[in-house]
């Protein structure tokens, strides 16, 4: 029986180079329906390792607008306008208020370079200061502020089939990103420094691992991990908050629900 949701993790890390982790993106597929969740620099060259085309994505979601979530969306543009190699298929781009401005300063830079047929991109801004609904063909995609920048948004999608994949994007510990979590079938947690090295506007595994119980999520999927995150067993300082199933992504894991 095909997988009714699939969840590949395309970039399990931050901004700073680590080998074995990229920057953030998380490619979700619902039937035949492709978005990526962020989109670190590299990815379209990530999303060909595991044979994925950006051609045949239908939506792009930003969680904020740092370089690290973002830096790939000059490629995937200039790509996508390539005459050989290019999109013939619309592409949605959203995240918070700001992306036209955002998008703006890009066309400033690159200009047309970067710029595609207004038939093949749609910008979808989201309202931040609340939650926010957006039914698709597949289900139902919501939002929710998360507590790191003032466009940062959480992702929760809940399929026709009952499914639930939910996002956090970079957080600190808040009530919105418990709710996001909710009874979720996968959570994909940023989890980016150890303890003892909190950072505002981030978590730690403790952190990470109480937000899940809370939630009580059916698998906590951690995330967005820096180089210090390798060097200790991030599972089991989780596991003092959080009794479900952990599980450490890492770059071109899929999930298969």
């Amino acid at each position: 029986m095909p997988a009714k949701l699939e969840v590949c993790v395309i970039g399990s890390g931050t901004g700073i180079p680590n080998p074995r982790r990229r920057p953030p993106a998380l490619v979700v597929r619902v039937k035949d329906h492709l978005l990526l969740f962020d989109c670190g620099a590299g990815t379209i060259w990530s999303l060909a390792e595991v044979g994925l085309d950006y051609r045949d994505l239908d939506s792009l979601w930003f969680t904020h607008f740092h370089p690290d979530h973002t830096a790939g969306l000059v490629g995937l543009l200039f790509a996508a306008r390539s005459p050989v190699y290019g999109r013939e298929k619309p592409l949605l781009v959203g995240g918070a208020v700001g992306l036209n401005e955002f998008f703006n300063r890009l066309y400033g830079v690159y200009g047309s370079w970067i710029e595609l047929k207004s038939a093949l991109l749609t910008i979808e801004e989201i309202e931040n200061t609340g939650a926010s609904r957006m039914q698709l063909p597949f289900g139902m995609l919501s939002t929710l502020p998360m507590d790191h920048t003032k466009e940062s948004l959480g992702y929760r999608l809940e399929t026709k089939d009952g499914l639930i994949f939910a996002y956090s994007g970079d957080t600190g510990y808040c009530g919105n990103l418990v709710a996001l979590a909710r009874e979720a079938d996968l959570f994909f947690c940023e989890c980016s420094f150890p303890e003892g090295l909190e950072t505002k506007g981030h978590l730690t595994p403790e952190w990470a691992g109480r937000v899940a119980q809370e939630a009580d999520c059916k698998r906590l999927v951690l995330i967005h991990l820096y180089p210090l995150c390798d060097e200790i067993d991030v599972v089991a300082a989780c596991r003092k908050q959080y009794s479900g199933q952990i599980v450490l992504a890492e770059d071109f894991m899929w999930f298969r629900l």
